[in-house]
């Protein structure tokens, strides 16, 4: 007979291979387009590596006896109830990196407009709330082994462990709407094809499945369901880092979106640095005529294509270099022929 939660216990494993492969994916493409990692992708190497920390706590506790603590024995639930600030601690810590992460990548789209400050603030915010659940989850029950206590009066507070969930709950889901509801304003504004446009919204909309699962998890903890709670948590943190990938992985999912238009215009489509989203667009029209009497050719115009390139910062999304958007350079050149007639030839 299987063992109980062996199958939820697989798709823990399913959950971080899938993560982990997108991270990897998102450094190649980084290492591969500007050489450089930023400072986003530390902090989701580090969400990361608290998932895999986590996997390894949670089968820890799952060979302990976690899918059915009611027949374990003393010592191994004394050894469960071990693994739960460091779990706790893990969780937090992958969940509130990809928050940071996430913030870090819009800041660096948003060069040099007013939404610096807002992000500023949403940092700050992110790393004061981190260091609050932090804090709470190693003196809500202070010194840890009042968690195992069988002593009525030693063991931990219920009304302590509420505060911590709500806390934990409340910030968590409200923090990530606010984060995935900013780069949506930010995409919808940008002026590419709407099938272009529903695609890269659609990346940073998979973060409400986040929200969603934040709330399921927050459903079945409440139940002391601890089996499904931690699969759901594995479920949520793994989908948040995938959403946080997408962006930088645009090009391989969506295909490339830089060449669009019709023969005579070409145009690039990203969010800008000078505005939250805006069309980068680079034309170079060249125009000649052959004045000989009455003679008139017809014009020949060839528009280039801004391409991507690295920011100081080594950022992934494309900069223009004029902000002004669209740049006609016309070329005269007036030379002399030896006609007969005296005419001068006029290139333009």
């Amino acid at each position: 007979m299987a063992a109980t939660g062996l199958g939820q216990v697989i798709s823990w494993y399913i959950c971080t291979v899938v993560a982990f492969v997108f991270v990897v994916m998102r450094m190649a493409v980084k290492l591969k387009n500007v050489s450089t990692l930023s400072l986003d992708d530390g902090f989701l190497l580090l969400a990361t590596a608290c998932l895999i920390g986590d996997l390894a706590i949670q089968q820890h506790m799952w060979n302990l006896g976690m899918a059915n603590i009611g027949g374990a024995s003393r010592e191994e639930f004394i050894g469960i109830m071990q693994m739960i600030i460091p779990g706790s601690i893990l969780y937090v810590t992958s969940l509130w990196s990809i928050k940071i992460a996430l913030v870090l990548f819009y800041k660096r789209l948003a060069l040099r407009t007013k939404w610096q400050m807002i992000f500023n603030i949403m940092l700050g915010l992110l790393v004061a709330n981190w260091l609050v659940i932090f804090f709470d989850i190693i003196f809500q029950c202070f010194p840890g082994d009042r968690r195992w206590s069988q002593d009525p009066t030693e063991q931990c507070s219920t009304k302590a462990a509420d505060i911590n969930y709500w806390i934990t709950i409340l910030t968590n889901i409200f923090s990530d709407v606010i984060i995935i509801s900013l780069p949506i304003s930010m995409v919808l504004n940008l002026q590419m094809p709407l099938k272009q446009r529903l695609g890269v919204a659609a990346m940073f909309a998979l973060g409400f499945s986040v929200v969603i699962a934040s709330c399921i998890r927050a459903y079945f903890s409440k139940l002391n369901e601890t089996m499904l709670t931690c699969t759901v948590s594995m479920i949520e943190t793994a989908v948040a880092i995938i959403a946080t990938c997408l962006p930088v992985l645009r090009t391989l999912i969506l295909g490339q979106i830089s060449r669009v238009g019709t023969s005579s215009a070409g145009r690039h489509y990203e969010l800008s640095s000078s505005h939250h989203a805006r069309v980068i667009a680079q034309s170079r029209a060249k125009n000649t005529t052959y004045s000989v009497g009455a003679t008139t050719k017809a014009n020949e115009s060839e528009d280039e294509l801004v391409k991507e390139e690295a920011s100081r910062s080594s950022e992934f999304s494309s900069i223009a270099q004029d902000p002004k958007g669209i740049e006609v350079t016309t070329e005269y050149r007036v030379f002399e022929e030896h006609r007969p007639t005296g005419q001068l030839k006029l290139d333009v």
